[in-house]
């Protein structure tokens, strides 16, 4: 008897668990839970080699597959250059690559892959908030009160997860009703959790992106998601690129402190920001590699790890060719998915685009970037799914009649 490995649902299952647990729960806050920690990380290392035996007996790549390990090979190279963080590399290549391999050994069993991944998320989700009512004392067991959160570890970290649930969620409305339950509560428990915490970047942008899932029709749709980019684009360039030179913009320094009400150097992060661009135009083209929180506290600054922006951390990882590989990933995944641009696709790019402006002011884990794009990138393949049901469907009710 031969089993068909395409069919079995527990390899997926347990992978998906075990890359979601090791990518959003931060185990490592608590040292009781450190073993758990390695548990699951050797776990995701164990499917990573199934994952790349299976995939290598068909000898089948995606363009999204390739683009990300050229990304992914140019990282390694330029950190192994470097002599920076190789291990760091080398855990977020397993941890993307795992899912990309996933995606694409079980492409006819989306469905199925995307349904659980929403309800990891969720069930993720819903325990962290749990956790923080039910046990409001458990965070001063933590190593470090500041950083004591199970999702994401700092509350800070918590907005990258939480968007990417809800998008998960939403896109599972595609298959059932019932799943726009769940999307509503992720809602709910998300904004909750952020209000609590008092994460207010991660707060404001997933109320703006509830709104725009509200949106009714396509086309305001279209023109909501291609505003909400534009602004993106030109607050990372003249607002973030600008570092502590936003400040002698008094134009800049009216909007920012008397109409939003908000700090003109973004708690500190202009600074963060104009160091890190100093560090860039010291190796512009290939950067200095993946690097660690003790190589950020030493030749970023000691106020803060890392330089709070997520362009700013790819230049400096990669410089120019770090970014156009990052670059070319987006091209290749918005090239595909255009012909299918109905209301899904634009909410799934609108939950990228809020990711995106979220990372304007934190540095997240490559990982959910990627992961967003994966969706949009296979989501033709459910709409091609979709098709050939129906025009199955169709072609037995004609055989009948």
């Amino acid at each position: 008897m031969q089993i068909n490995l395409k069919q079995l649902k527990l390899l997926p299952f347990v992978a998906c668990v075990l890359l979601i647990l090791r990518t959003a729960v931060s185990f490592n806050v608590f040292a009781f839970l450190l073993p758990v920690s390695y548990a699951v990380w050797g776990g995701c290392i164990l499917c990573f080699f199934c994952m790349l035996f299976l995939c290598s007996r068909e000898m089948q790549m995606t363009k999204l597959e390739l683009s990300v390990l050229i990304y992914f090979l140019l990282l390694c190279v330029i950190t192994l250059l470097n002599g920076t963080d190789m291990k760091g590399a080398v855990y977020n290549t397993i941890e993307v690559l795992l899912l990309l391999m996933l995606f694409n050994y079980y492409r006819h069993r989306l469905p199925f892959l995307i349904k659980t991944l929403a309800f990891i998320y969720s069930v993720v989700l819903y325990i962290n908030l749990a956790m923080m009512i039910i046990f409001p004392t458990w965070m001063f067991h933590a190593k470090d009160v500041n950083d004591s959160f199970l999702l994401g570890g700092n509350y800070n970290a918590m907005g990258c997860r939480m968007i990417c649930g809800i998008v998960t969620s939403v896109l599972c409305v595609k298959f059932s009703r019932l799943w726009l339950i769940n999307t509503i509560a992720l809602f709910i428990v998300s904004l909750l959790t952020l209000l609590l915490v008092g994460s207010m970047t991660s707060l404001s942008n997933i109320v703006i992106f509830t709104f725009l899932c509200l949106i009714p029709s396509l086309r305001l749709k279209k023109l909501a998601l291609l505003s909400f980019f534009v602004f993106y684009l030109l607050f990372q360039f003249i607002v973030v690129f600008s570092g502590e030179g936003i400040q002698h913009n008094e134009t800049a320094v009216y909007i920012i402190e008397e109409i939003l009400h908000k700090d003109i150097t973004f708690t500190n992060r202009t600074y963060l920001w104009d160091a890190a661009g100093k560090l860039f135009a010291s190796s512009p083209l290939i950067g200095y590699g993946c690097v660690d929180n003790d190589w950020y506290l030493i030749n970023l600054s000691s106020m803060a790890i890392g330089p709070h922006n997520f362009i700013l951390a790819v230049l400096i990882n990669g410089g120019l060719l770090l970014i156009s590989a990052f670059l070319y990933i987006c091209v290749v995944v918005i090239r595909r998915v255009l012909p299918y641009f109905d209301n899904m696709a634009c909410l799934l790019l609108m939950g990228i685009v809020t990711l995106l402006f979220m990372m304007t002011m934190e540095v997240y884990p490559t990982f959910f970037i990627i992961y967003l794009l994966t969706l949009v990138y296979f989501y033709p393949n459910l709409c091609d799914n979709d098709t050939s049901k129906i025009e199955t469907e169709t072609a037995i009710q004609v055989t009948e009649t």
